[in-house]
Parts: structure tokens; C-alpha cells; sequence
């Protein structure tokens, strides 16, 4: 039998295949269309795509969308771009080139995170919408002395400390039912409000509970200890709720939306706790005898139920349609998921110009406090009531060689 990690790891392509991030229940429709324009989509968003970017746009939508299936994926890190990891991959480093490596790293440490979603079928009609997805969603983060220790080896008199070691991840189904309302028909103005209420199946969690070590370096020899205490589940259940506003004049778009307001999965099944720990003592070149001074433990034990919060995203957005065109620009803040991980603000812009009613390019750039610069974009293309889109964006750059992360969707859905 494979064990629970092997099975997790396994689980990760086909996440990637199926799926393909930091925030929510996923609907990963709306996501090809988000990526196109940056992410700028909370007043701008129609259809399908409204459930997840602000389910009061139902209210603004008409007609009836069928989604039939759609995926998106990105990885990135805080760190390395792709110039930088082809540049050091097989080469010899001299000093210089540790100080520049060590230098990309941040006093936090080297930080990667991996987000992937499925829209495996939704339909929405007028004001109402139902969708079925997955999601999977990892990030870690490795301590700053961890690659100091690993560039430039440990000197006499030297601690290394690696307490700033930490990550988790986890992959859930998702049900959605969504509803938006018109509050508000003026003459020239509208207001509306959305919910979307999630039920959330667990798949898998795991998360690092405890995590760090030490090396010091001594004329009498190495003493170091590191420990890692891992939790996971392989089951559970648990719920969430979003909320949204909108307000429309004329030719602009005023939107709010609060995802998770309240959220949560409760895994109760496949508990589990994995301790491993390494301990040297009094370790020397001359030692003829590891096994005696090195010392490593791996401990399992059932792990008590817990609950783990979806992380709280607050966004809001100004559109503005004239014609065939859309100009969006969106502002938002992002709750950590794991333990130490600190909020993120970031500001996207984005648009979108039907040239002829079956061709839409996108374009899009956004700047997040977290991982940087990144641009994109997308395009949707229409055979009568069918769409294809597709969206690809970067992180952490502009240009793919400057870049530290890449994304890419796509959907295809009927539209009537």
C-alpha cells in the first residue's frame, strides 16, 4: 500500500492536469476570464464568472451560461527567476555568484506557493447559478540560514538556525449555489447584492504544526538538531459564504465582495501526526562511528480532529464599458492560510476590447506586495453559443525570464 504522503504527492499532478491558487472554493470559469485581465474583474465580471469574483454581477447578467469545463494552475516563488535558476542550474559558483543567490533570498526566507482549480460543470440562468469544482492549494517557506548553510557551508563558532520553517496545503470539492438581487432600479442607476454559499468537501490537509532546528559549530565538533512535526487528514467537510454589492451608472461599474466572510472545513477523518527529528552530538570528520552520534526518529500517532479557516479575500473594483471596450481596475487583500504567513495587498488593472462578436482579446497587469510585478493575458473566441477562453499570465515580472512564477487557463462554456 502507498503511504499517506506518497498518495498526496500523487495527487499533485493530477491536480495540475485536472485543475490547472489563495482563496477560496473554486470556480475556475470566472478564473480564465480574471487572468486575462489581471484580476480586474470585480466590477466587470458577468455570467458564470461573477460567482467568483462578486456574485452581486449576477444581478447585472442576463441570458443563460452553461460552463463545461475550464482549469487554471500557477506556481511561483518569492526568489529565483527563470533566467536567475537557468543561469546557476549545472554551473560552478564562485563567491560573487552565492552573494547575488543569497541576496535574491529575503531576510524571510525563500517562499513557493502553488495554487490549482477545476470547474468540472456550472449553469447559470438570469440571477441564479449552481457550479461543481476542486481545488488545490500548497505553499512553504524554507529559512534564510538554510541556503546560507547550503552556499557557504558552517564555520567554528557558527549557529545556523532554521525556525523559520513552515508550510501546509490542501485540495477540497466544492458545490456552490449563487443568487444575486437587485436592491435598487433608479432611472439611471442600479444596486445590487450576491451570496454564494460553498458546501466544501475535504480531500486532503497537511500542514507543518512545528518546524526548526539548529547546527552549531564547535573546535569540538557539530552539534545540531532539526525536527519536523507534520498533520494531515484525508477527510472532511466544512462550509463557506461570500458576499457582494454592485452598483452601476450609465457606463461604469462600482463592485465589492468579501470572499469567505465565514468559512471553514472541519477534517475529522485519516488524522494523523508525523514527528521526524534528527539529532548530531559531538560529530567530527574523524568520527568512525555515525550511527552513534547522528541519531534520526520518525513517530505517527492519530491526531485529533481540527478545523482549518479559509483565508478572507476583501476586493473592490471600478469598470468602466464604452462601445466594445472595458477598462477595470480592482484593489484587494488577501488573509494568510498557513500559520506565520502575513496578509497581501495587491492592485490589478485589465481590459478587454470585443473586436467582433466572436473574438475578445485581454490584457491585463497586477501588483501584489507578496510576489511583485506580473502581466497578462487572454482571449476568448466564440463559434456561435460556444466559447473557448484562455488566459496566461506572469508573476513576479513582466517578461517570462525576469519572472518567478507562471499561470495559465482554460475554459470552454456555452453562452445564450
Amino acid at each position: 500500500m502507498p503511504s499517506r504522503s506518497t498518495r498526496f504527492i500523487r495527487c499533485i499532478p493530477v491536480l495540475l492536469v485536472l485543475a490547472t491558487g489563495a482563496s477560496s472554493s473554486v470556480r475556475a470559469q470566472g478564473q480564465v476570464q480574471a487572468w486575462g485581465m489581471g484580476g480586474a474583474v470585480t466590477a466587470s465580471a458577468r455570467g458564470l464568472a461573477a460567482v467568483q469574483y462578486n456574485p452581486a454581477n449576477l444581478a447585472l447578467s442576463g441570458g443563460t451560461d452553461i460552463g463545461l469545463a475550464s482549469a487554471a494552475a500557477v506556481v511561483g516563488n518569492n526568489s529565483l527567476s527563470l533566467d536567475r535558476y537557468n543561469e546557476i542550474t549545472g554551473s560552478y559558483l564562485d563567491t560573487a555568484d552565492k552573494d547575488r543567490l543569497l541576496a535574491d533570498i529575503p531576510a524571510g526566507g525563500f517562499n513557493l506557493n502553488a495554487d490549482a482549480r477545476v470547474s468540472l460543470a456550472g449553469i447559470r440562468s438570469g440571477n441564479f447559478a449552481f457550479s461543481v469544482g476542486a481545488r488545490g492549494h500548497g505553499r512553504g517557506n524554507l529559512d534564510h540560514d538554510f541556503f546560507d548553510l547550503l552556499l557557504y557551508g558552517n564555520s567554528v563558532d557558527q549557529t545556523v538556525d532554521f525556525s523559520n520553517t513552515r508550510g501546509g496545503g490542501y485540495a477540497v470539492g466544492t458545490a456552490t449555489v449563487s443568487w444575486g438581487t437587485a436592491l435598487h432600479r433608479g432611472e439611471r442607476d442600479l444596486v445590487a447584492a450576491g451570496i454564494n454559499l460553498h458546501y466544501l468537501h475535504g480531500l486532503y490537509e497537511l500542514h507543518i504544526a512545528k518546524a526548526g532546528g539548529t547546527l552549531d559549530t564547535r573546535i569540538s565538533g557539530l552539534d545540531g538538531n532539526a525536527y519536523v512535526d507534520a498533520v494531515s487528514a484525508e477527510g472532511g467537510k466544512g462550509y463557506g459564504v461570500d458576499l457582494g454589492l454592485a452598483w452601476q451608472r450609465g457606463t461604469w461599474t462600482l463592485g465589492m465582495a468579501a470572499e469567505n466572510v465565514t468559512g471553514s472545513i472541519a477534517w475529522d477523518s485519516g488524522l494523523q501526526e508525523d514527528s521526524y527529528s534528527v539529532t548530531a552530538t559531538q560529530v567530527t570528520l574523524l568520527d568512525g562511528d555515525l550511527e552513534t552520534a547522528v541519531l534520526d526518529q520518525h513517530l505517527t500517532a492519530p491526531a485529533d480532529p481540527y478545523d482549518t479557516r479559509l483565508p478572507r479575500t476583501l476586493r473592490a473594483g471600478l469598470a468602466r464599458t464604452s462601445g466594445p471596450f472595458t477598462v477595470a481596475v480592482d484593489l484587494a487583500r488577501e488573509d494568510g492560510y498557513t500559520a506565520g504567513q502575513t496578509a497581501s495587498t495587491s492592485v490589478a488593472w485589465g481590459a478587454e476590447w470585443r473586436l467582433v462578436s466572436w473574438f475578445t482579446p485581454r490584457v491585463g497587469l497586477r501588483h501584489d506586495d507578496a510576489m511583485g510585478t506580473g502581466g497578462s493575458v487572454g482571449l476568448a473566441v466564440g463559434i456561435g453559443p460556444w466559447v473557448i477562453d484562455a488566459a496566461a499570465m506572469t508573476v513576479g515580472g513582466l517578461n517570462p525570464g525576469s519572472a518567478q512564477g507562471f499561470g495559465a487557463a482554460a475554459g470552454t462554456h456555452l453562452a445564450f
